[in-house]
């Protein structure tokens, strides 16, 4: 039996003050430019790689002496709908510009973030969990946009099992397409998978591509190499693991528990408070736990 940890990493937007509090229209022009612009880099990085791929398979075949069936591709239209929606954000945020200046008053540390119910004034909030749904590294954050926080969850983590005197190694981390770059696909660390597309997307892109075996081609590129492994049975059914493991988390601590908002004000009592959500969360794990382990020596 393999020894060592598995991990689900994955965040979500809290707000400040009372439940999916709106941000003020004034800062959403803004939000709304800065997730523009990230989601801008990542269709342009997407189509970086490939043009990069399609420049290898021809140098591959020029190589070899066959000839390449050279087509030139279409225009990319994922590309294309980021570049309009961004030239769109950028001009609202200039017309908001003109007008005059507001701050949050509240609390000046939140932030704008984006939520499938529409924009709130509060937090990015990161926690990653283990199998057992043990949470061993949580942070509340300013930046909206989980594909920056790979790295440093990643390292704080570290820090909390060294503390722990966890020896453990990580086996493999698991980590949904917001957190999808080619850095943090290959960046130093723990073996990872990371989607690369939204789930739905990616069960979509398996059905329509078929299963695949075996290691990645060596020659495939970072983005090639995960989609490879997450369409492998291996990879599919270890990805499957972190929507029971880490999702349950954020929905006990906010449909369970009732902790749906940040209550306190200020980046270090937020912080505080969700590090407070989870040990208490823990603790009822521990409890649970210890209370079985108890009945099963009895009976």
């Amino acid at each position: 039996m393999e020894h060592g940890l598995f991990l689900a990493l994955a965040g979500a937007a809290i707000s400040v003050g009372a439940l999916h509090t709106l941000a003020p229209d004034h800062w959403v022009p803004f939000a709304a430019l800065a997730r523009a612009q990230a989601d801008y880099a990542a269709a342009l990085t997407r189509a970086h790689a490939k043009q990069a791929e399609r420049e290898a398979r021809i140098a591959a075949a020029k190589a070899e002496g066959k000839r390449h069936a050279d087509r030139t591709p279409g225009p990319d239209r994922a590309l294309a709908r980021a570049q309009e929606a961004l030239s769109a954000a950028q001009k609202a945020a200039a017309e908001q510009t003109a007008k005059a200046p507001r701050a949050n008053v509240t609390d000046p540390d939140s932030r704008i973030m984006k939520t499938q119910k529409g924009w709130i004034q509060g937090y990015n909030a990161q926690a990653i969990v283990d199998k057992h749904q043990i949470v061993l590294a949580c942070e509340v954050t300013q930046n909206a946009n989980d594909v920056e926080l790979y790295e440093p969850m990643i390292t704080k983590l570290a820090g909390t099992l060294d503390a722990a005197g966890i020896i453990d190694a990580v086996l493999q981390a698991l980590a949904d397409a917001g957190y999808w770059s080619e850095e943090n696909a290959t960046t130093p660390g723990p073996d990872r998978l990371i989607a690369t597309l939204k789930d739905y997307k990616q069960r979509r892109a398996a059905r329509e591509l078929g299963a695949t075996t075996g290691p990645p081609p060596q020659d495939a590129t970072p983005l090639e190499a995960m989609e490879h492994r997450l369409r492998t049975a291996e990879g599919a059914a270890a990805y499957a693991k972190r929507s029971y493991t880490i999702e349950p988390v954020f929905g006990d601590r906010k449909t369970n528990r009732g902790w749906t908002h940040f209550r306190r004000r200020g980046l270090p009592a937020v912080s505080s408070e969700w590090a407070f959500m989870h040990l208490t969360g823990n603790l009822a794990k521990l409890y649970k736990h210890q209370r079985g382990q108890l009945k099963t020596a009895a009976a």
